[in-house]
């Protein structure tokens, strides 16, 4: 017996070797094993960087032919199929990642482990949670240690729903702890509890968000993806002193993790221009708040006769305001209704460009133009600033006479996107483009506080009209002084010449971050904006997305994936800086702001503006700089020593912004939605325990559909609320308990998506 068992189990062998060594005619039968035993020969062939290009396709080739070998049960994946299988879902949606795996049995992962991977990701995100360990651990792996933090909010669908894997309600305004949010605050037990704050707390219409942009390093030429460090549902309650705590709490804390932040960037948003100018000492005072006093402030040598410059010599943080905001304000400003623009004898007229588009001499050949580039209504259309900036446009204006006042408002424009959005940019043609636009701004100014203007109106604030709107005009200031400064660091070596991408320093990663995030809305939905918690949970995917592509980066010898760029962004990431810190040294400030200012003149030549700025001894830089300042700083010294914030005086600029032009406002007004009633959302995790005793009447015996159960397991229980449902005492879920007491259904207008 025991000897026919060895033959029979040598005979298995036998048969086992029997496959490993096929024939060549076995071979010539299926010519698909042909092809492919050539092609991996081929591969064997190739240099080291081809072979890289198709190491993930023979791993995909490996692990397909491996798992149709077994059972489903024993499916196995690497660590590069996971990542591909990750960036597949995560960019393709369900739908899209199951037709795949389901006509390509054992060539993909199952979803849940896709949903295993994600959950136990560090790329998860909690409501007013703030990332500072994940952020150091994403700067150690790409060894940086300098950063430009962004902020900015953006309307959402106000929706209460649960969190369970904080126990936790979504939706509602974050309390704030010295302008921090705090984590989790909406935790309870008590069904009460709940309803209470769905009576008296109003939902959360805007989504605030904190992005953190790496400062590239001397080793690395690309430009890495800006990091998330928090997000969370505000009311427009936040006031300036609130910001500037939050700032100072996230340079603190990412200072004890070795990152400098270098400054911040936001939209021209009121409240984050005061706090800027606060922490900056530009035109206000923390009189209680000496943060440039700080260990690490930075600090630069002013020159006694730069009269034309206003910011301190220490500075703990430098703040840009959102070039493409202030652009688009710029633009606005031109199609304002209220407004009329005059700089001498010369108006700046939106029917300057109207006449230009109807006129028959010129088609969209000669100027570009369409009549929804000038549409006062279409309030964030970035793109038609780059067409009102054209040359084309602009030799047409230059041949009339009588349109060099928009001609000149134009260029001025254009200045604006040369000195802070274009890449390619020099670095001594930024600081001279910023500050050729301050000076045409303080001649524009002065002349309009010098000049009559016969009206029948007699409000002071009359005037107001004839210029830009307050924020567009110290956003200009703000940022060319900030630029300036900026230079100077690295002229002083303080910081590297990697702090020079000026393009990057932007709020543009929160906007970036809003659009792609209505993005993964699914091919099915027609619901594209989000609740917080939607957020939250698309941001996790995009942030786990990011962190595949940055190790890829890192570590291009392992199977590499390769992701589709736009052709017109195929170098948009690379980093476009060309200079050393020997031509950094090279510049020559004074000289480049002398230039700046005669250009400003040069322009302003012609038009009766200059002769009224002499005949006041105000023409020359040096007046013109102290009377400004004089104007701006009048009565925005009023210390409130009880706070650790002084009040400025905004009157003193006798500058409106129209209501029309303030896109916060329009960013603000808002009904919201999204979403079905859903009342099955999340599940289990953790949280306290509570006997409660809350009383819901109802008519219906039968629950099906809703989750309310008799008993619940123990380790769920903290997801569900014990009340008395027609005095039975039954277990309510929290996510079916938000829907309960949710009696409308919010809208967030599309508007919002252009």
């Amino acid at each position: 017996f025991l000897k026919q068992q060895q033959q029979k189990l040598i005979k298995k062998s036998s048969n086992g070797d029997s496959y490993s060594s096929l024939s060549f005619d076995f071979i010539n039968k299926y010519p698909l094993l042909k092809k492919l035993i050539i092609w991996y020969q081929r591969v064997d062939n190739e240099n080291v960087d081809d072979q890289n290009n198709n190491t993930f396709l023979k791993h995909f080739i490996d692990t397909l032919t491996d798992n149709l070998a077994k059972s489903s049960n024993n499916f196995r994946y690497s660590n590069s199929i996971k990542n591909f299988a990750l960036a597949l879902y995560i960019l393709g949606g369900k739908l899209t990642y199951e037709f795949i795996r389901l006509n390509l049995p054992g060539s993909l992962p199952h979803l849940s482990l896709l949903n295993s991977l994600i959950s136990s990701s560090d790329s998860r995100i909690s409501e007013g949670e703030f990332r500072f360990d994940q952020l150091q651990k994403h700067f150690d792996s790409l060894n940086v240690h300098y950063a430009f933090g962004s902020e900015d909010c953006t309307g959402i669908v106000k929706r209460i729903k649960y969190d369970s894997t904080t126990n936790a309600f979504t939706g509602f305004p974050s309390l704030l702890d010295r302008g921090v949010p705090i984590k989790s605050y909406y935790q309870t037990d008590s069904f009460d509890a709940l309803k209470s704050w769905f009576n008296s707390i109003d939902k959360a219409s805007l989504l605030n968000v904190h992005m953190i942009q790496p400062v590239p390093s001397t080793d690395n030429s690309s430009i890495s993806s800006p990091y998330l460090l928090s997000a969370y549902g505000i009311d427009n309650t936040a006031t300036a002193d609130d910001i500037l705590q939050r700032w100072w709490y996230i340079f603190n804390q990412s200072l004890q993790r070795n990152i400098r932040i270098i400054g911040f960037s936001t939209d021209a948003d009121p409240k984050y221009l005061r706090a800027m100018r606060l922490m900056s000492g530009f035109l206000g005072a923390l009189p209680n708040f000496q943060v440039h006093q700080h260990p690490q402030a930075f600090q630069i040598k002013i020159k006694s006769h730069w009269s034309w410059f206003y910011l301190r010599e220490q500075q703990l943080l430098l703040f840009f305001q959102d070039p493409t905001h202030l652009v688009t304000k710029w633009r606005n400003r031109l199609l304002s209704a209220t407004a009329e623009l005059y700089i001498g004898n010369q108006s700046i007229s939106i029917n300057h460009l109207h006449d230009i588009i109807e006129n028959d001499t010129y088609s969209k050949l000669d100027h570009g133009l369409t009549k929804s580039d000038i549409n006062p209504k279409d309030r964030q259309n970035f793109s038609s600033c780059f067409k009102l900036t054209s040359n084309d446009l602009f030799n047409i204006l230059n041949a009339d006479d009588d349109t060099r006042g928009t001609l000149l408002y134009l260029r001025m424009l254009k200045m604006i996107i040369v000195a802070y959005i274009e890449k390619t940019t020099t670095i001594v043609e930024r600081l001279r483009s910023a500050w050729c636009v301050v000076f045409f701004c303080r001649l524009w100014f002065t002349w309009v506080k010098f000049k009559t203007f016969y009206s029948t109106q007699t409000r002071k604030k009359n005037k107001s009209k004839y210029f830009i709107t307050q924020a567009a005009y110290l956003s200009v200031e703000i940022n060319a002084h900030n630029l300036l400064y900026l230079i100077s660091l690295v002229k002083q070596k303080q910081l590297p010449p990697q702090a020079l991408h000026i393009h990057i320093f932007n709020s543009q990663a929160c906007e970036s971050i809003f659009r792609n995030t209505r993005a993964l809305s699914g091919i099915y939905s027609t619901i594209v904006n989000f609740t917080v918690h939607d957020f939250l949970r698309r941001a996790q995917r995009l942030s786990l997305l990011n962190e595949i592509k940055c190790k890829q980066l890192q570590n291009g010898s392992v199977d590499n994936l390769v992701f589709p760029i736009h052709y017109k962004h195929r170098v948009e990431r690379q980093s476009s800086f060309t200079h050393s810190q020997r031509e950094i040294d090279e510049i020559d400030i004074e000289q480049v702001i002398t230039d700046a200012y005669h250009q400003a003149l040069d322009m302003l030549e012609g038009i009766d503006i200059l002769n009224l700025l002499e005949k006041n001894d105000v023409l020359e830089l040096k007046p013109l700089s102290e009377y400004l300042f004089r104007q701006l700083n009048f009565d925005s010294k009023k210390h409130n020593y009880s706070s650790q914030i002084c009040n400025l005086d905004d009157e003193v600029f006798e500058i409106d912004d129209d209501n029309e032009e303030d896109e916060t406002t329009n960013d603000l007004n808002m009904n919201d939605d999204n979403d079905d009633s859903s009342v099955n959302n999340d599940s289990t995790d953790e949280d306290e325990q509570n006997n409660a005793r809350d009383l819901i009447t109802t008519t219906k015996k039968d629950f099906s559909g809703v989750k309310v159960a008799d008993k619940v397991q123990p380790h769920i229980e903290h997801t569900y609320f014990k009340v008395k449902l027609n005095h039975d005492t039954k277990f309510l879920h929290k996510q079916t308990a938000c829907w309960l007491l949710t009696e409308d259904k919010s809208k967030l207008s599309n508007d919002r998506l252009l």
